[in-house]
């Protein structure tokens, strides 16, 4: 048990000191893991299992869709949303279905999403802000 607590502090305190961008890249990495447990739980018959990766990913979908800002974000986070939209309720079907292909295109769906943010992170890191420019990042698609 202490070392349940142990990681779950650790995981609080990454989440606490994270930029808004890792913190994105987080979650989609989470939607990875939660998929790849859900398809491993259908395919060993393990439907409850199966259900709650399923259901933790739609969480993360509505959690992402409710940070966009199209008034800010334009026709990225009007085309994030739609892929959102999209993808959670591919996850109710494929939940309802237990469909691990559906899920499988669903994850590829996503994982491209996630690859972006990445890139998007790399890229900023490896660039020094101007003066005046300030470090924080608002998520607005």
């Amino acid at each position: 048990m202490a070392q349940g607590r142990a990681y779950q502090a650790y995981q609080n305190t990454q989440v606490r000191t994270s930029s808004q961008k890792q913190l994105v890249v987080m979650l989609y990495d989470g939607m990875d893991r939660f998929m790849s447990r859900a398809i491993k739980a259908i395919r060993e018959g393990d439907i409850e299992t199966a259900h709650v990766n399923l259901h933790r990913t739609g969480q993360i979908l509505l959690e992402l869709l409710g940070t966009l800002r199209e008034e800010a974000g334009g026709e990225i986070a009007v085309n994030l949303k739609k892929i959102y939209v999209f993808c959670y309720e591919r996850v109710v079907i494929a939940n309802l279905r237990k469909d691990p292909e559906m899920i499988h295109e669903i994850r590829q769906v996503l994982k491209n999403l996630g690859n972006g943010w990445k890139e998007i992170g790399q890229k900023r890191a490896g660039q020094s802000m101007g003066p005046g420019v300030s470090g924080k990042i608002r998520i607005t698609g």
